[in-house]
């Protein structure tokens, strides 16, 4: 049985009469290549019988990464390390247009001022020279820092109480940053390259010099929990929890009850949306029917501190402990 010949993964596709580039299936799966690269990876696209697109949304992008490029598709990230991983992956690429997509550079720009619309903790910081939220997971350092600024502001020298407060204020911007993309414009917000400050006042402030974002025509749900919960929340509690004695519950109970408010000010459209979210299984069951959690987040014990909405406490808990300060 004879062999194929080995392809030239950087052989582009010639149409020699017209001596210009084409696609083999120019109807089918599309691409974005933003940034310097599209003249040396466009052609190894359109040899895996990729089309590309420069506006509208696309089924996959490139985009520069650490250490070569990184493949966007399907709601999911690859590291592509050279030319010949882009072809691969490229032909490892479902034909036709994907229910997951890339969305329109434009909807993208545009979500941020438009979901900052929905209310105060949707507001992106417009001072980018933030530190990769990221980064903050893994830094006990600067984990810890925060941890003391925050119970300074508050007045709690209990680790424990001002760990819970931080990540609740993490976990509300987070929540509200994509939930008021989805709203204003249906664009979940690529959030791997969401930046962070820690004011002094305590105040956690965002900022996305980057945008990028998905569209899909299903569930928004596994979409919302990929980048919010898998790429920052879960790696932030497990940094915070080596810094601070906090119960894993209660940050989990904080990650759900943050979900719920980041939802109040939003359409009621949503609200399917927001009960497919809170039956995940990193949320299931933190909260009742009516919203009561089923842990307390701890900010009854600062001096000046109050239960919320969502509190489990009994009020004869909670008085004791204010005695205890007064």
């Amino acid at each position: 049985m004879p062999h194929e010949p080995e392809v030239d993964c950087c052989e582009p596709v010639v149409d020699r009469a017209a001596g210009v580039l084409v696609p083999r299936s120019p109807d089918t799966t599309t691409c974005r290549i933003p940034g310097p690269d599209s003249p040396v990876l466009g052609p190894v696209l359109i040899r895996a019988g990729i089309g590309i697109v420069d506006q509208g949304p696309a089924d996959a992008e490139i985009q520069v990464g650490p250490g070569g490029h990184v493949g966007l598709a399907d709601g999911r990230r690859t590291h592509l390390p050279d030319v010949t991983a882009v072809f691969r992956w490229a032909l490892a690429l479902p034909a036709g247009p994907h229910a997951i997509r890339r969305a329109d550079p434009a909807d993208v720009a545009a979500a941020p001022a438009s979901a900052s619309s929905t209310g105060p903790c949707s507001a992106l910081d417009d001072d980018h020279n933030g530190e990769l939220l990221r980064s903050f997971h893994d830094d006990p350092d600067a984990l810890a820092e925060a941890v003391r600024r925050v119970g300074a502001k508050f007045g709690t020298t209990e680790a424990r109480v001002a760990a819970s407060t931080l990540q609740f204020l993490v976990a509300a911007g987070l929540w509200s940053v994509a939930l008021g993309a989805v709203a204003s414009r249906g664009v979940v917000p690529d959030l791997d390259r969401l930046r962070y400050r820690i004011g002094e006042d305590a105040s956690v402030r965002l900022a996305l010099p980057e945008p990028g974002g998905w569209t899909t025509t299903g569930d928004h749900a596994p979409l919302l929990l990929r980048a919010v919960v898998e790429e920052h929340l879960e790696p932030f509690h497990t940094g915070l929890r080596a810094v601070a004695k906090v119960a894993a519950g209660v940050l989990r109970g904080n990650a759900a009850a943050a979900l719920r408010s980041a939802l109040r000010p939003l359409p009621a459209d949503l609200r399917d949306l927001g009960d497919r979210l809170l039956a995940a299984p990193s949320l299931r069951g933190e909260l009742s029917l009516d919203g009561t959690r089923r842990s307390c987040c701890l900010f009854y014990r600062t001096p000046t501190g109050h239960t919320c909405r969502a509190c489990p406490l009994v009020g004869a808990a909670v008085t004791r402990h204010r005695g205890h300060h007064a």
